[in-house]
């Protein structure tokens, strides 16, 4: 989200991806696979000491036993009154939203379990076993798994192959292993693309519907493949490139529980919700030109809306993102698609829009978006879709914004231009 006439390069400075390297592992799991797009609405810098009137952002409190899991989420609030009672409510927020995060992190990390119940990370390392966990997580990962089933680019048991793209793409020098340049990467990320399509080697099972239990099992096949890659330690449950959605999801749900809706949250990888009784501002679709992220078009926030936009390109020194020269072409690696070796240089960026579908929904639109492998396609893909609008750019038209809804405003100042997908 952004305001006219704010600085376009603070906005991208202010929500750079997460470095990886320096998280304990797993924690942030893959919110970096949505690179960063600014989506965010920007807001005035807080003074210090004087509480204005307004949106203030609220800050979780730092936490040893889970280093750095405030990251990669941003919430503002809005608030009245004086300023000695605005610093009183920012004071208790503060408070609040540092448990609803913490909780939700702990939830959905899936390599590591705590003393406070049943994670993501008990099914990895229960295989086989039933394991009651939380109703939210129950629900988000029956969910996923109805996802994963339905194949349009998402699978919530590509714990390991992500894991290892992410490995490369996070290296001084990704090009070098990239899987066009380096075969023996290819051949272990094609096994393991292989072996995650195959969804006969994962089950879900639901055996205590009312007690929320599940039993998570993999086939024996799937597990050799790992000890014989050595890969064995990765998580293989992993919500992946739904994480962050569903990291706000849970937390929108929370705050609004608690009273707390006129207010939005922000995400690293592109994804924001405005919660039931905030609106202002403009969700915005970025561009690439001469080498910089630039608005292409906006559109109008609406009270419980959420938007989420997704862009293969990155700023100069942007971790994850990273261009081959090939025959004279430029090709851009979409840094949180994974592949074993496939370039789509097709879609530059896009955004889906919509005032109905839950965050998780809304990012499995945009994901359906970049599985195509056709400007057609992905153009044919957007028109289909339910419950949310889209604006996209394709890499052939860089000056063209392709959007389903009027609502869509192009940016001229930049040279964009909208064309309606018909």
């Amino acid at each position: 989200m952004k305001k006219k006439n704010e600085n376009v390069t603070e906005q991208i400075e202010a929500n750079k991806p997460i470095d990886r390297k320096k998280l304990v592992p797993k924690i942030i799991a893959f919110v970096v696979f949505f690179a960063l797009a600014v989506t965010f609405i920007t807001i005035g810098v807080t003074r210090m000491g004087k509480k204005e009137e307004g949106l203030q952002e609220i800050t979780a409190m730092s936490d040893e036993e889970m280093p750095q899991y405030e990251l990669g989420v941003r919430f503002w609030h809005v608030f009245s009154g004086s300023s000695n009672e605005i610093k009183r409510e920012v004071n208790v927020l503060n408070g609040v939203y540092t448990e609803d995060l913490k909780e939700v992190c702990r939830m959905l990390d899936p390599e590591n379990t705590y003393v406070y119940g049943a994670n993501l990370a008990s099914l990895n390392q229960n295989l086989g076993r039933e394991v009651s966990v939380p109703r939210e997580l129950f629900d988000v990962l029956l969910d996923a798994d109805a996802k994963t089933r339905e194949g349009k680019g998402y699978n919530l048991y590509a714990g390991v192959f992500h894991a290892e793209w992410e490995d490369v793409r996070y290296l001084l020098d990704p090009a070098e292993r990239d899987p066009l340049n380096d075969p023996e990467e290819a051949e272990v990320l094609s096994r393991l693309a292989e072996a995650t399509a195959d969804l006969s080697n994962f089950s879900l099972e639901v055996t205590d519907r009312a007690a929320c239990t599940l039993r998570f099992t993999v086939s024996e096949e799937y597990l050799g493949l790992l000890r014989e890659l050595e890969r064995e330690d990765v998580p293989i449950l992993d919500l992946n490139l739904l994480e962050e959605a569903c990291k706000l999801q849970l937390l929108a749900a929370r705050l609004e529980a608690e009273g707390y809706t006129c207010g939005y949250l922000s995400g690293s990888g592109g994804l924001t919700v405005a919660l039931s009784a905030y609106e202002g501002g403009d969700y915005c679709l970025y561009g690439e030109q001469d080498g910089a992220a630039v608005p292409a078009a906006t559109i109008p926030v609406q009270a419980g809306s959420c938007g989420a936009m997704l862009r293969a390109f990155g700023q100069a020194d942007e971790a994850g993102f990273y261009v081959l020269e090939e025959a004279g072409e430029t090709l851009l690696r979409h840094p949180w698609l994974p592949s074993d070796g496939i370039w789509r240089n097709v879609l530059l960026s896009a955004f889906v829009y919509s005032e109905n579908l839950s965050p998780a929904d809304l990012c499995f639109a945009a994901l359906q978006l970049y599985a195509q492998e056709t400007a057609d396609e992905v153009q044919a893909c957007a028109k289909a879709l339910s419950g949310c609008s889209a604006a996209l750019i394709l890499a052939e038209e860089p000056a063209v914004v392709y959007i389903t809804d009027p609502a869509f405003v192009p940016e001229n100042e930049y040279g964009y231009a909208a064309r309606e997908i018909r």
